[in-house]
């Protein structure tokens, strides 16, 4: 079995993870379209307990449609869970340190997992490599994957951090025999 992703042992950001500005817009008391926020995202944390891989939460639905009538909340606080909420969304970026950073044994086996979202990638700097049941595919800045709900894992094989941007919406899965969503 393929190892955990683990989201929640909370350790320190190393000093190296991007810190990325979040403008979010509302309304005033007159209807006025306003910026209610401009500041760091502070939903940056450490993931796989290693300070050099993070994962920074943008914003989270949690239906469809939206409600857009309450300005006060950021949606994305709070603990980081690997799949969208039911019926939501997840707007994040990864920041996956080299593989050698972390994994040691380059036969170790990745960490395969699978969620119910269609998830859209754009990888913004560095490589990385996307990992499926059957074949691999490395993907460079600029490049979009649209992740389909497949066995997925994530490998930099690279020697410098890949940052890439994800959105992830709630789906619906195919009935596969023994796959079961993280």
């Amino acid at each position: 079995m393929a190892e955990t992703i683990d989201l929640s042992t909370a350790v320190a950001l190393a000093p190296s993870i991007a810190k990325f500005r979040r403008l979010v817009t509302g309304h005033d008391d007159q209807g006025q379209a306003v910026f209610i926020e401009d500041k760091v995202c502070p939903n940056a944390h450490a993931i796989m307990g290693l300070p050099n891989f993070a994962v920074t939460e943008l914003w989270k639905t949690t239906e469809a449609p939206v409600d857009l009538r309450n300005d006060d909340v950021d949606p994305a606080a709070g603990a980081t869970s690997l799949a969208p909420p039911s019926r939501g969304t997840v707007f994040r970026i990864v920041e996956f340190p080299p593989d050698a950073d972390w994994v040691g044994d380059a036969t170790a086996a990745p960490a395969m997992h699978r969620t119910s979202s269609l998830d859209y990638a754009y990888v913004i700097d560095g490589e990385i490599v996307a990992l499926l049941d059957r074949g691999e595919a490395l993907l460079r800045a600029g490049d979009v994957l649209i992740q389909r709900g497949t066995n997925h894992a994530w490998v930099n094989r690279s020697d410098k951090a890949c940052k890439v941007l994800f959105v992830l919406i709630d789906a619906m899965l195919p009935d596969l025999i023994g796959l079961k969503p993280a």
